[in-house]
C-alpha cells in the first residue's frame, strides 16, 4: 500500500523461530507481529503503555479477525501497516497489513481495542481523542470484527495450568497464548495438510496465572471450527474463536 498520514509501517524478517515444520510463520507469531505493531504504533502517538501506566490503564485487544491470503515463509522480508480506524467512544478499531517488499498482501486484519483500568473497567476515549489518530476512508477489512455470538458447550473439558510463558507485562495471559491454546488443539498431521486461512477471536474475560484452561471446538461446516476457552474457576468461557482452514 502507499504510506499513508497516520499509518504505521514497520520492515519484519520471518526468522527460523517464527515459523513451523512447513517453514511457514505460525498463527501464533503472526498474531505477535501485528500486535507489536500495534503496540509501537500506540507508543508513537503518545498514548502507549508507558502513558498509559501512569493512571493505572492499559489497552485491552477485545477482537480481531484475521484474513490470510498467504503465509510468508522462512527468510521472506515483509512490511506490517497499521492504522486506527474511527472510534465509538469506548471501543478504537485499527486495521493491519501485512505485504510483501513488492506489495502483495499477505494477510488482512481488522481489531477492536478498549482502555481498561487495573480493576478490569472500561473507560471513554474521549480523554486521549487528540493523540488516538485516525486514517478515515482506509480498510484493511471492510466489516468490522467480528462478534461471536453463541460458543461450545464445555462437556468432558481436560484443563492444562496457565503457564510462565504465557503471561504478558500486564500479569494476564497475553492476547497471542489463546491463539496458541487453539492451534495446540489440532493435532500435527491436521496443521501439515490444513492451512489456517481465517480467525476471529473475541475475548470475554482476562485469564491470570493461577488459572487453569480447556478448549473445547467443535466442526461447524467442512474446515470451519468454532473453538471456546473455558477457565475451571467457575466454568466461565473466556475466550471463543472461529477458525477456518483450507
Amino acid at each position: 500500500m502507499t504510506q499513508s498520514k497516520g499509518t504505521h509501517s514497520e520492515k519484519h524478517t520471518i526468522a527460523s523461530f517464527m515459523v513451523d515444520g512447513s517453514r511457514q510463520l505460525t498463527p501464533t507469531l503472526l498474531f505477535n507481529l501485528l500486535q507489536e505493531a500495534a503496540v509501537n504504533h500506540a507508543n508513537e502517538l503518545g498514548v502507549g503503555w508507558d502513558f498509559l501506566h501512569q493512571f493505572n490503564q492499559f489497552w485491552a485487544l477485545s477482537r480481531m479477525d484475521v484474513e490470510i491470503l498467504k503465509m510468508p515463509e522462512w527468510l521472506d522480508e515483509v512490511i506490517i501497516t497499521t492504522w486506527p480506524k474511527k472510534n465509538n467512544y469506548l471501543v478504537q478499531p485499527r486495521d493491519y497489513l501485512m505485504e510483501t517488499m513488492d506489495g502483495e498482501v499477505l494477510v488482512r486484519s481488522t481489531s477492536n481495542w478498549v482502555l481498561l483500568d487495573g480493576d478490569g473497567k472500561p473507560h471513554q476515549l474521549s480523554a486521549y481523542e487528540n493523540n488516538l489518530g485516525t486514517v478515515e476512508g482506509l480498510h484493511a477489512l471492510e466489516t468490522p470484527a467480528s462478534r461471536l455470538r453463541t460458543g461450545v458447550p464445555c462437556e468432558k473439558p481436560v484443563f492444562k495450568p496457565v503457564v510462565y510463558s504465557n503471561i504478558d507485562m500486564n500479569c494476564h495471559a497475553n492476547n497471542s497464548a489463546y491463539v496458541t491454546w487453539v492451534m495446540d488443539s489440532f493435532d500435527h498431521d491436521f496443521h501439515m495438510t490444513h492451512k489456517l486461512a481465517f480467525l476471529a477471536i473475541n475475548y470475554l474475560q482476562q485469564t491470570h496465572a493461577s488459572d487453569r484452561y480447556a478448549v473445547v471446538k467443535q466442526e461447524t461446516a467442512p474446515n470451519d471450527f468454532l473453538c471456546s476457552i473455558y477457565s475451571e474457576k467457575d466454568m466461565v468461557e473466556v475466550c471463543r474463536v472461529r477458525t477456518v482452514w483450507k
